[in-house]
């Protein structure tokens, strides 16, 4: 990830939302990286997170990820295995599936077909444990 910020200049708006995106385990929007970023610096902004994000997302360290059906973006940091998700459409929490049911079928399709496949995404969608006991 350093590696990617060479050339970039030392911000600690920057170090602080990366610092909150590796302490995820699931994508965040950008008001809730504002409101914990807040705490610890009371002067950003909501404007100076949306340019962080877009500038991380554009050096690649940061991942857009799943909008749902609240049309609210979330984002992740880049991770050396990547994560697909169960998401509740009632309160939109986003749970982790811890392995890629989709490796198997991608390498299939991969030599079936000689199309060189990048990336994919998967995700399951529903009411969580929480949602579904409040029928």
């Amino acid at each position: 990830m350093r590696q990617k910020l060479e050339g970039c200049r030392a911000s600690k708006n920057r170090d602080k939302v990366l610092q909150i995106l590796e302490h995820q385990n699931c994508p965040i929007t950008t008001e809730e990286i504002y409101n914990m970023a807040k705490e610890e610096i009371p002067k950003i902004s909501l404007s100076t997170i949306y340019r962080i994000i877009e500038k991380l997302v554009t050096l690649g360290i940061v991942n857009k990820a799943t909008t749902l059906n609240d049309n609210r973006a979330r984002y992740e940091l880049v991770r050396e295995t990547h994560k697909h998700y169960m998401i509740c459409t009632k309160c939109h929490k986003m749970i982790p599936i811890d392995c890629c049911p989709l490796e198997e079928l991608e390498n299939k399709l991969a030599d079936e077909t000689g199309f060189n496949i990048t990336g994919h995404k998967f995700e399951l969608y529903g009411e969580c444990k929480d949602c579904s006991v409040k029928h």
